[in-house]
């Protein structure tokens, strides 16, 4: 029976393994709550009880390593800001360039936090990711 899985590229497994690396380190050093690694994963195509199972796992391991800089800390919260948005454009295609009108929009403050969750709505996004997404354009500002 043929696999009726996604086809991916390499290069698109690669930064998918790197990124779910990244949540991995940032769970075990306290840097992202579960929650939001739930959600993180659920957006790269994980099913919401194994992501739940993922986040649960990491979240039990010790953290064995030596205190990081602020320097590594900030390379590896660069990096994964730097996947996170190759996925979502490789995710979500063409409604990527409403994303990004959107986001421009928020940061400069031209629409409101409902107004944005509206259009991310009719954009085709369930209320879930629009709030995840504000919630993250919040962080970067």
């Amino acid at each position: 029976m043929p696999d009726k899985g996604r086809i991916m590229s390499q290069v698109y497994y690669e930064r998918q393994s790197k990124l779910i690396k990244l949540y991995k380190e940032c769970i075990i050093k306290k840097e992202m709550n579960v929650n939001e690694a739930v959600m993180a994963l659920r957006l790269i195509g994980f099913s919401e009880a194994m992501a739940y199972s993922r986040v649960r796992e990491w979240a039990e391991q010790i953290n064995n390593d030596e205190a990081g800089t602020n320097k590594t800390k900030n390379q590896r919260l660069r990096q994964r800001a730097s996947l996170e948005k190759y996925m979502f454009r490789i995710g979500l295609g063409k409604k990527y360039d409403g994303y990004v009108k959107l986001q421009k929009m928020y940061i400069g403050k031209k629409l409101s936090k409902n107004e944005i969750m509206a259009e991310l709505i009719q954009l085709g996004y369930s209320v879930k990711f629009a709030e995840y997404i504000i919630i993250k354009w919040e962080s970067y500002a």
